[in-house]
Parts: C-alpha cells; sequence; structure tokens
C-alpha cells in the first residue's frame, strides 16, 4: 500500500484532466445574462408606425407652417398602442387649402378618405389606423399680427385618434 500511495498521487491529476475532458455537457447559460427574444409581431409594428410617421411628414411637408409642426412626429409606440399628433398654425392665404393639401397627399399614398366635415375636417383609414387632419376655423394673430389657422394631424394605429 506504501508503494501505491505515490503512483496514485501521480495519477490523480491525470485522472481528473481525463474526467474534466471526456464529458460530454453543454454550457449552461449563466443567469446574470438576460436572454434577448425577438418579437417579430413588435418589429412589424415599429416598421408600421415608422412608415406612418414618414408619410405624415411628408404631406405635412406640402403645407406652410412657419416655424414648423409642434410634436415632429418623435411619438414611440409602447405595445399596442401608438399614436403621433401633428400641430401647427398655416397663414390666413394658405389656410383654405391646407387640410385638402395634407389629404391629398395621404391619399396619393393610399389613405381612403372617410370623411370630410367641408373645409376643416377629414378623415383617412388604412388598415388599422386613422388619421384626422383638421384646420381651426377660428383665426388667431401671431407675434407678427399675421393671422394664422391651426392645422392638427392625428394618427392613431387603433383607429381611437
Amino acid at each position: 500500500m506504501r508503494h501505491a500511495l505515490p503512483r496514485l498521487a501521480r495519477l490523480l491529476p491525470l485522472i481528473g484532466l481525463i474526467a474534466g475532458c471526456g464529458g460530454a455537457q453543454t454550457p449552461q447559460p449563466s443567469p446574470s445574462r438576460a436572454k434577448v427574444s425577438v418579437d417579430p409581431s413588435a418589429a412589424q409594428h415599429r416598421k408600421e408606425f415608422e412608415n406612418v410617421r414618414g408619410e405624415l411628414l411628408r404631406a405635412a411637408a406640402r403645407v406652410d407652417v412657419p416655424g414648423g409642426f409642434r410634436g415632429d412626429g418623435n411619438e414611440e409606440p409602447s405595445g399596442d398602442y401608438c399614436s403621433i399628433f401633428l400641430d401647427g398654425f398655416v397663414p390666413a392665404k394658405n389656410a383654405a387649402h391646407s387640410r385638402e393639401d395634407v389629404t391629398a397627399a395621404l391619399r396619393a399614398d393610399g389613405w381612403k378618405q372617410i370623411h370630410s366635415g367641408g373645409t376643416d375636417e377629414s378623415l383617412l383609414a388604412r388598415g388599422t389606423w386613422a388619421v384626422f387632419v383638421t384646420r381651426t376655423n377660428a383665426p388667431l394673430l401671431g407675434t407678427d399680427g399675421k393671422v394664422l389657422h391651426e392645422l392638427t394631424i392625428k394618427a392613431d394605429c387603433k383607429g381611437n385618434s
């Protein structure tokens, strides 16, 4: 037995090495690492939101709004809910056709006009999206003394604008 101990002492590291290499264990994920999963419907929802926002901004660009639109369409979708809001003031000389210019641009992008309330309001829809384009008829006096009318573009992906 005395002679076996020195041999065993020399073999133990070799046995440990063989035992460690021979196992076919799969690496286990670290519990501190978060799992990354991509929800294809969320990616599609985000893409649709970006497309609609781009169409609204292009349609709004057809209208002369000194100082630009408030909101600028920077809203972010949240779950299944998403909305985009643009609001600006149009010089009186352009106000009569501002709503029509925006709705014409949206119709060119495939939006269907559902309702038109004269020169003051339009409702357009496509898929689950609804867009209201509203021109406030009551004139406002700008800081430079010019008469302005408010133009609002609201979009909602569930049709709840």
